[in-house]
């Protein structure tokens, strides 16, 4: 940038005496001094340089300090300000990833690979928890794994969300025959053919009820069948 222009005369005017120019040039550096001078003694301007600053770090802390002012503005502008990130939940698309993890949970497991089952089982309920299969399938994985804590527990939140499932009561008898619970194992498989579980006979062969069937309780039950 050039701090000196040239300047044209306007025409019809007269030019200044060449005598004059030492005066000129005198009284230029004098108001060169009395500006410098007077910078000096001038009050600084308040800085809005973190005004700007924040406007590019979304409200992050800066090396000089704010004045509380500044800040709750600042603060409260950004708590009101739309999240650019956000991105609408499409509750279609999170229904449909949810199966495809259910899916693959599914082959896993049919491979006896029950840890990528319900790493797969995981990530369906994360995209749609109330996706009730998985909670089923997913407390077979467990089973298989010795996992009978983690079981329990799917088993127990799908409780809380379908307490008439036939499947859940169906799958806390062999949780329970497991974990050497007869008693319960038999109550809970009799409360899963009352809701209408639609094979009965299973609990002849799975193998997970097999404590079960050794109990004179069953063996005397299952001739009512």
């Amino acid at each position: 940038m050039q701090l000196f222009h040239q300047i044209k005369y306007a025409g019809g005017m007269k030019r200044v005496p060449e005598s004059w120019k030492p005066y000129f040039l005198l009284l230029s550096v004098l108001l060169l001094v009395l500006t410098v001078v007077g910078d000096q003694y001038r009050p600084p301007l308040e800085s809005t340089d973190h005004d700007s600053d924040s406007s590019h770090n979304h409200g992050h802390s800066h090396d000089h300090d704010e004045s509380p002012k500044s800040s709750n503005t600042l603060d409260k502008a950004f708590s009101q300000a739309p999240d650019p990130g956000a991105i609408p939940v499409d509750p279609v698309r999170e229904h449909r990833m949810a199966v495809f993890h259910y899916n693959e949970g599914n082959k896993f497991s049919n491979k006896g690979n029950w840890k990528e089952a319900v790493h797969n089982y995981k990530m369906a309920l994360h995209h749609d928890p109330a996706l009730t299969a998985v909670y089923i399938n997913m407390s077979n994985a467990y089973l298989k794994g010795q996992q009978y804590e983690e079981a329990k527990k799917m088993l127990d939140a799908l409780k809380a969300r379908t307490p008439g499932n036939p499947h859940l009561y169906y799958n806390l008898a062999c949780y329970y025959s497991l974990t050497h619970q007869e008693a319960a194992s038999l109550e809970a498989l009799q409360q899963s053919i009352r809701l209408g579980y639609k094979n009965p006979n299973n609990a002849q062969s799975d193998p997970d009820l097999a404590n079960l069937r050794q109990t004179p309780e069953f063996q005397q039950w299952v001739k009512t069948l």
